[in-house]
């Protein structure tokens, strides 16, 4: 099975209301944000919301090959960067199984030379960037090497 194919699956899923989303809150106009819409008057907006919010995750889902960053394993088909709230929290299990790695989006970047994922949100107390920026654009370790003419 194909990666698209098993998103869109994962968002038909939820749509039909066989999985819910791993953590979603719809605003429903007069009632505010609801989590998940159970009560009938907010159901279809709050489908329709979510249906809107995860198709758009899945148009701008991220990809790397692999990893810049110290102490990753190279995945077997890459790295995938999304906003996992808005899915089934079973689907990064499936697509782990498929092979690939997921991550956060607002974690992490791409090395603007050679694409791959670097960290850019601290992981714990004694992390340290492995990249650079440099006029605008994120270079990884591997790529700047051991210049040093900041």
């Amino acid at each position: 099975m194909t990666l698209e194919r098993v998103l869109k699956a994962a968002v038909n899923a939820m749509i039909r209301g066989h999985h819910s989303p791993y953590c979603y809150s719809a605003h429903v106009p007069g009632k505010g944000y609801v989590n998940d819409g159970s009560a009938g008057f907010d159901r279809a907006d709050y489908l329709k919301q979510l249906e809107w919010s995860a198709r758009c995750e899945v148009d701008n889902l991220g990809f790397a090959p692999g990893y810049a960053e110290p102490g990753y394993a190279k995945p077997k088909r890459g790295v995938l960067f999304a906003n996992w709230n808005v899915f089934p929290d079973k689907l990064q299990g499936i697509l782990e199984r498929m092979g690939y790695e997921c991550e956060w989006s607002d974690e992490w970047a791409l090395c603007d030379e050679c694409e791959k994922a670097v960290r850019t949100e601290p992981s714990g107390y004694f992390w340290e960037p492995a990249f650079k920026e440099k006029e605008g654009s994120i270079v990884c370790r591997e790529c700047y090497g051991d210049d040093d003419d900041e």
